[in-house]
């Protein structure tokens, strides 16, 4: 797959100048990269139906992504507002630590427009328009995930320390980007990485399964360089949700 080099320029000159408030900027995908989309999106969409859990299955129902080519941001967001009040903003490259959480917490997710390489369709260690969309956005159409998010965005804008910030980060990690619940007896993805990468769906049956607490969460270290090695399946989604609660007031407490 070819992409110009002044489409990629486009997109991030079209980032750098938005500003929260206005209208989104539609960006310009060429053909190859709207076949990688339909050829990505039509197997996570097989894979879904048998390894995704009941409110991303649900979530992903009511944001109808096309099949047949890359979504604008601008049309997701319009969608999530409607449904949970979240939007989307665009941002070149990855964001770490409060440039990324912060927003959270007000109902702003920011998200490259980026397509992955096609040399990464099966697994990319970097985000792109796929891993925002069919990972975070569907998720956020999902009042629960969405509560869960403006959560995490309101503990680190309180976190005061780098243990802290660093605690928060893990439990987001091993729930909204490799989250795991158990469902009728079987482990079922709820995080976005997993959910947006072929590779990475198929690894839960090598991964090592460990029972969900908080407390273990951030004793595991991340690569994301990689397939996860450790998942932590939580009994629910709202066990999961009740456990990083629980924890995340304490850790902000203590701070």
């Amino acid at each position: 797959m070819t992409v110009c080099v002044d489409v990629r320029a486009e997109r991030e000159r079209l980032s750098r100048r938005y500003r929260l408030g206005r209208p989104l900027p539609d960006f310009v995908y060429s053909s190859d990269e709207d076949a990688l989309w339909a050829r990505v999106f039509g197997a996570l969409s097989d894979m879904h139906e048998q390894l995704s859990c009941e409110h991303y299955q649900s979530a992903g129902r009511r944001v109808a992504l096309p099949a047949d080519r890359v979504p604008q941001l601008s049309e997701v967001s319009s969608t999530l507002g409607s449904l949970t009040g979240f939007e989307l903003a665009p941002a070149m490259g990855a964001l770490s630590g409060r440039l990324f959480f912060a927003p959270l917490a007000d109902g702003i997710l920011q998200s490259t427009p980026d397509v992955r390489p096609v040399t990464e369709q099966l697994f990319s260690p970097q985000p792109d328009v796929i891993h925002e969309l069919v990972g975070h956005a569907v998720m956020l159409a999902d009042p629960e995930f969405a509560d869960m998010y403006r959560w995490f965005g309101r503990a680190a804008k309180h976190a005061t320390s780098d243990d802290v910030s660093k605690a928060i980060g893990r439990l987001f990690w091993f729930t909204m980007e490799v989250g795991v619940v158990a469902e009728k007896g079987r482990p079922r993805a709820c995080g976005a990485a997993i959910l947006s990468s072929m590779t990475e769906m198929e690894n839960m049956a090598n991964a090592e399964l460990r029972e969900f607490r908080a407390e273990d969460v951030i004793a595991c270290d991340i690569d994301d360089s990689v397939c996860q090695p450790v998942l932590f399946v939580a009994d629910s989604v709202g066990h999961m949700m009740n456990e990083v609660r629980r924890f995340v007031r304490t850790l902000v407490s203590a701070d």
